[in-house]
Order: structure tokens, then sequence, then C-alpha cells
């Protein structure tokens, strides 16, 4: 890899940590839209580890426990967020602590991986041989609890969504009957 092209994808990697971060601090718009499309996102990709985690039985489990987890945190999460109205347009402010455990289990996730990925290519270089690397990676993507991490993220922004879209529909019609 050229170091231009490294360069570009830590400064996206930055950029995504950042964007996710800067998600669990302050007031946030209520963007239905968004939150749809994201939450239609996630759920594929929800969907997919799980579909390659139901092949082993203790990925599986992992899985289904992280999906527990997200939804738990999500639930909690909600009905600790705030709502405000500010010219004309709702604001909320998500639980600062829940965000940053979910964060903080994201970035966990991303430094284990990364660092596995990073131990690969090392073995590679020592071990010389195309099998030794594929059974490297196949030990790094194939780890069954770092799918269950991310499904507790993936399970959480889905839900906690779903919940704030709900809310907004509650919160429009309780200002319209207000108006009224």
């Amino acid at each position: 890899m050229h170091s231009s092209s490294i360069l570009i994808i830590g400064a996206l990697i930055l950029f995504s940590i950042y964007r996710r971060v800067r998600r669990t601090i302050g007031w946030q718009a209520l963007n239905p839209k968004n939150m749809v499309f994201r939450v239609g996102i996630l759920s594929v990709l929800g969907l997919v580890f799980l579909a390659e985690g139901a092949l082993h039985p203790i990925s599986l489990i992992s899985d289904l426990v992280g999906v527990l987890l997200g939804a738990v945190l999500a639930f909690y999460g909600a009905g600790m967020t705030r709502f405000e109205q500010r010219e004309k347009r709702w604001y909320y402010r998500p639980n600062t602590w829940i965000g940053s455990i979910v964060t903080a289990i994201f970035l966990i996730r991303f430094i284990y991986r990364f660092s596995g990925i990073l131990s690969l290519g090392n073995a590679n270089g020592l071990q010389g041989g195309q099998n030794a690397g594929m059974q490297n990676l196949s030990n790094t993507v194939g780890n069954s609890w770092t799918a269950g991490l991310m499904l507790i993220m993936f399970a959480y922004y889905v839900i906690y969504y779903i919940i704030l879209i709900r809310k907004q529909k509650q919160l429009a019609y309780s200002g319209e009957k207000l108006s009224n």
C-alpha cells in the first residue's frame, strides 16, 4: 500500500470516530429521515453478522448476547434522552454515558481487529506462506466475541433510533393537539 492510501484511510477512520463521538455529546437535531436510513443500513449489516454467526453455535450465542445487551442499552438510553423544541424543530440530547459506553465498545473492537490485521501482516512476513497468512486471517476475522461486540452497537442504534422516531411522532402529535 502506498503511504498516501494509508493516510486517506487513516483520515477517514479518524473522521468516522469523530462523528460517532460527536453524536453522543450535546444536542442533536431530530431528523427521522436520516434515522430511518441508518436503521436500514445497520439492520442489513447486523443481519449479515447474525447470518455469519449462525454457522457456528458459539458465535451465535455471542451474537445473541450482543443483540440483547444492545437492546437493553438502547431502551435505557432512550429513557434517559432529553427532548427540546427550538424554532419549531425537535432536538434530542442522548445520555452521554450510554453513548460513551457504546462508542468505547466500538473503539475497543476496532483497535483489537486492527492489531490483529497488523499482526497478520507481520506473520506473513515471518512465515512467508500464503496458507499461514490465510489461517491467521480466519483466526482474526472469526473470533466469535468480536462479532458480538459489533452487534451491541448495531442493536443499540437500530432500537434507539426506532424509539426516537416514535417519540418524535408522539411529540409532533402532542404539539398539534396543543396548538388546536
